[in-house]
């Protein structure tokens, strides 16, 4: 049987020898010659993997292939893995490259974090070797606070998301043009609008045959229950669960009230409240579920409302749910709260005697947004950021319903609303003029 460091060996020749996968351009960026050790956490198939092998095809511009090593903790040949194996990886690697020894090197571990002790072998890398160090993870496994402890400083952080709309048309062999609202494109872009609504982003799932698209989507909500979930947090009450992720998932965009949640499945479950309380901040952990609060400027009030909850992939909702035309303004209104989220916006809801579905806080300015996704918005959408105008005065410097195929300008009073469809909101070249 072959010890641990020629099987490594194996591995490491097998990567060098072998072409990099070819992989669809995801937008995310990261810095390559970092000093910092960088980290890229994301749901389950969300594509980190992939975005491995992007930088890596990057790094092969300027770097021979020798000073570039990937090894991915999830390869049953290399099988339990342990601490004191992360150190013969390293001598297999200058065992067979020694001359790189005193040259930078670039080290690719993928899905680490099920080696146990990881962080005591990246800090002594990172602190004693010339090596430029990338590591991914599930989110379940890798969340950015244990990282942050773990590593002591010594990283930099990312999160990759499910598919954003521009990059799953990329995936769709659709690259739009500057003056893509204006050419025949944007016929194809509003039909792949509706898809990427129905089924969501995860890159898979955006390759897959239309027949298997649900089928692969139940497969992740399932994995997400047991290993990211149940796994993870050695959860007893799986029923519950179960339950409370289906309630979350399929009322998107919706005011959750743990109270009247607990109400409704406190004496059928048997469970406390606090069970409830636990569990919903295992599913923000992992990233299932997030929830936007009441915008406030007073953290006491925004504690005492309720909050609005949006899941990851609006995909993994429509194949657990079955409902689709009824709630097509519910995800739509999903998909703006994860456009938000990769740009890194501060999102919250806002309502007096009308709604508004998003303030984005962006340098102490606020936007207002409505998702309004019909032919002919309702004027009440209009009417709650006109009120969120009149309440914050100054502070606001845009007012925007985004539409299903709607465009035009149009004043209420003083103020400008500007009406823009979903499709081309998505892809605007300037996202500040729209978040």
């Amino acid at each position: 049987m072959a010890s641990k460091k020629e099987i490594f060996k194996l591995l490491i020749k097998e990567f060098h020898e072998s072409s990099v996968p070819e992989v669809i351009r995801r937008d995310l960026v990261v810095p390559l010659n970092t000093s910092k050790v960088i980290t890229v956490a994301g749901p389950r198939r969300a594509g980190k993997t992939f975005f491995f092998f992007q930088l890596v095809t990057n790094l092969l511009n300027s770097v021979p292939s020798s000073r570039i090593l990937y090894m991915n903790y999830e390869d049953d040949r290399i099988l339990p893995v342990h601490l004191r194996d992360l150190n013969e990886l390293l001598e297999s690697y200058f065992e067979l490259y020694p001359e790189n020894k005193e040259k930078d090197i670039y080290l690719f571990f993928d899905e680490i974090q099920n080696v146990e002790g990881w962080e005591v072998f990246v800090r002594r890398v990172h602190d004693r070797e010339k090596a430029r160090i990338f590591i991914t993870g599930s989110s379940s496994k890798l969340l950015s606070q244990e990282i942050a402890t773990s590593l002591r400083g010594r990283t930099l952080s990312y999160r990759i998301y499910p598919l954003s709309f521009r990059e799953f048309l990329r995936f769709n062999d659709v690259e739009p043009a500057p003056d893509f609202a204006y050419s025949k494109m944007r016929f194809k872009i509003k039909k792949l609008i509706g898809e990427y609504i129905t089924f969501g982003g995860f890159p898979e799932v955006a390759l897959a045959d239309q027949y298997l698209k649900f089928t692969i989507l139940k497969n992740y909500y399932e994995l997400a229950i047991y290993r990211d979930l149940v796994d993870r947090y050695s959860i007893r009450n799986i029923l519950l669960l179960k339950n409370l992720m289906k309630y979350l998932i399929t009322n998107v965009a919706n005011l959750f009230s743990v109270n009247s949640y607990y109400r409704s499945i406190g004496q059928q479950l048997a469970v406390s409240r606090s069970t409830v309380i636990e569990y919903l901040g295992y599913l923000e952990e992992v990233g299932l579920i997030s929830f936007a609060p009441f915008f406030s400027y007073s953290l006491k009030v925004q504690q005492v409302n309720l909050r609005k909850a949006y899941t990851v992939d609006t995909g993994l909702r429509n194949a657990v749910s079955f409902r689709f035309s009824h709630d097509e303004g519910r995800l739509a209104e999903n998909v703006v709260f994860g456009e938000l989220t990769r740009a890194g916006r501060d999102i919250f809801y806002w309502q007096a005697k009308n709604e508004v579905d998003f303030v984005v806080a962006t340098n102490g300015r606020l936007s207002g947004l409505n998702v309004a996704y019909s032919d002919e918005p309702d004027p009440r959408e209009v009417n709650g950021l006109v009120e969120f105008k009149r309440e914050f005065g100054k502070k606001v410097e845009k007012l925007i319903v985004i539409t299903k195929d709607l465009e035009r300008t149009e004043r209420k009073g003083k103020e400008e609303i500007v009406f823009v469809p979903l499709w081309k909101w998505l892809l605007l070249v300037d996202p500040s003029w729209s978040i």
